[in-house]
């Protein structure tokens, strides 16, 4: 059963408890307010049975006339109270139509008292007369007192009916708190078991997992959404298991990839240089000692061999430089790029003292990157200034910082020759040249170890350039976790 579902059947169970407790204590209300309209009427009806009483009391010793008018007007509301029936029992129902007889008996003798009276006004009182009167008095008198007798044993039952009728609705909240009691404790049992518990396995496998155990398996079979999560997880952690074995299958790859290419680069650095050191040596070889010998077409073909030797030493070189700064562990610190800027201008100046340079080098750049990458790129972009502007005639070499959206970029511009934006993509690409090799030397590989550096530490590489106004390459690195936060609780 889904959880929804169990829901639905926990909300409609409740309601439906909470309207059987609502219906037995609207019942268990009814009940008293019944019993307690019994007993205002059984309290009336005594009210109007002493009223009568004293009636006949006053009659019997003053003999007012107007006493007639009062017995009448008692007796009608007396009928009218005894005409209704609130009683259900039948030891009730006996009762009030025991009152309704002597109530009938009570007026009639009451009736027949004033004739008496009427009649002693006429003639001389008699000793028959008297006595008749006085026992008819007397007989009146007992009437009304079991009438009222009567009228209390009516209270009473409707006293014990209030009394029963409290205690069933004690009864009735007692077991509706038993009922919610006895239903909480279920929900509670079933929301531990179908929720709470598969919740907590779930908790447990996370741990598993998290501590390395992949293997762990959770399926708890149930049905419900969390059985579908449960069985979700074991599927995720399957999968993971079979990327974890291709991942190390992969690695052991990479490994043996390496391996090669280590063995590459040795028989490169190694096998390669040795043919070319040969045939840049003989070829000098043959300029120094048969030079004089050879027509100029032969001595020019022998310099183009050296230079394309020289040249191919060269890319060698440059490709082994690539390698190594794709394979070299970093040791990210505290990396002074100003310095290392001003290191690289010297060098160059001394290089080439017939240039003047202007160099505007800004203080106090400071990155977290490995040093020694950072000084191979440093020295690849400040060369490629250097050798742009070569043609320009006040060249102008500057490198700094500035900030954009909270992030602090580096650049380094120049005002050299520049080149079209359309071609900018494949500027970091190996061997891709904007410009001639006659024009400007080199080899096409020194902006793309320039990339792989930044890559290397998260970092990216752009550029803005513009023909005949230079270029500018702007770079950053990723910024480190610590200087991040200090930097968010600085602002």
């Amino acid at each position: 059963m889904k959880i929804g579902t169990k829901g639905r059947f926990a909300t409609t169970t409740a309601l439906a408890t909470i309207g059987l407790i609502a219906a037995m204590i609207w019942w268990a209300n009814a009940e008293v307010d019944d019993a307690e309209r019994q007993r205002r009427q059984t309290a009336e009806i005594a009210r109007a049975l002493n009223d009568l009483r004293l009636v006949t009391f006053e009659y019997i010793l003053h003999r007012q006339p107007r006493a007639r008018d009062q017995e009448r007007e008692v007796a009608g509301r007396l009928q009218q109270l005894l005409e209704r029936n609130p009683f259900a029992r039948p030891e009730q129902t006996e009762v009030l139509n025991d009152l309704r007889e002597r109530s009938t008996a009570t007026h009639r003798m009451f009736a027949e008292l004033l004739t008496t009276s009427a009649a002693d006004g006429a003639a001389p009182q008699e000793e028959t007369v008297r006595r008749f009167e006085a026992q008819l008095s007397s007989r009146l008198l007992i009437l009304q007192q079991e009438s009222l007798a009567d009228a209390f044993v009516l209270a009473d039952f409707a006293t014990e009916r209030i009394h029963a009728a409290q205690r069933r609705v004690v009864l009735v909240i007692l077991a509706g708190l038993g009922l919610i009691a006895a239903t909480t404790v279920i929900a509670a049992w079933l929301i531990h078991r179908s929720v709470l518990a598969p919740i907590g396995r779930l908790q447990e496998a996370t741990r598993e997992v998290a501590a390395g155990n992949w293997n762990f398996k959770l399926d708890s079979g149930a049905q419900d959404e969390i059985g579908e999560m449960s069985r979700n997880f074991d599927g995720m952690t399957q999968t993971l298991r079979e990327s974890f074995v291709q991942i190390e299958r992969k690695n052991q790859e990479l490994a043996t990839l390496n391996k090669e290419i280590e063995a590459f680069s040795y028989s490169v650095s190694h096998d390669l240089r040795g043919p070319l050191r040969s045939m840049d040596g003989f070829s000098m070889a043959l300029l120094e000692d048969y030079g004089e010998q050879l027509d100029d077409e032969a001595r020019d073909y022998l310099r183009r061999i050296r230079a394309a030797s020289q040249r191919m030493g060269r890319l060698i070189d440059e490709l082994l430089g690539l390698s190594r700064v794709t394979r070299a562990e970093l040791s990210v610190k505290s990396v002074n790029l100003s310095a290392i800027a001003r290191e690289i201008a010297e060098s160059l100046e001394q290089q080439q003292p017939d240039r003047a340079v202007q160099w505007v080098i800004d203080d106090g750049m400071t990155v977290q990157a490995d040093k020694s990458l950072m000084q191979i790129a440093m020295q690849n972009l400040l060369e490629n200034a250097w050798k742009f502007t070569g043609k320009t005639d006040k060249p102008v070499i500057r490198v700094g910082m500035v900030e954009h959206d909270g992030k602090k970029d580096c650049f380094v511009a120049d005002n050299g020759v520049g080149f079209d934006m359309n071609y900018a993509d494949r500027l970091f690409g190996a061997f891709q040249r904007l410009h001639h090799e006659s024009e400007f030397a080199g080899t096409g590989i020194g902006l793309a170890i320039v990339q792989r550096i930044f890559n290397r530490h998260d970092g990216k590489i752009w550029v803005h350039a513009k023909p005949g106004h230079g270029a500018t390459f702007y770079f950053n690195l990723r910024e480190p976790e610590h200087e991040r936060h200090e930097g968010h609780l600085a602002g």
